[in-house]
């Protein structure tokens, strides 16, 4: 899985941090620039693992 740098965009209500996991695209909104800022941090630093296969 690779993960692409979470983008943050301004809106009407707050926030938008969207960042691409897995080939779908995960949005969180908040309220303020730094908790958008936080949960972007997040994202880039706890990528995805992917998932282990088994028998």
């Amino acid at each position: 899985m690779t993960t692409d740098t979470p983008a943050l965009t301004r809106d009407k209500e707050g926030w938008i941090v969207r960042v691409k996991l897995g080939g779908r695209v995960q949005e969180v909104r908040c309220t303020t620039e730094s908790q958008a800022r936080y949960v972007a941090a997040m994202f880039a630093l706890h990528a995805a693992r992917p998932p282990t296969l088994r028998n």
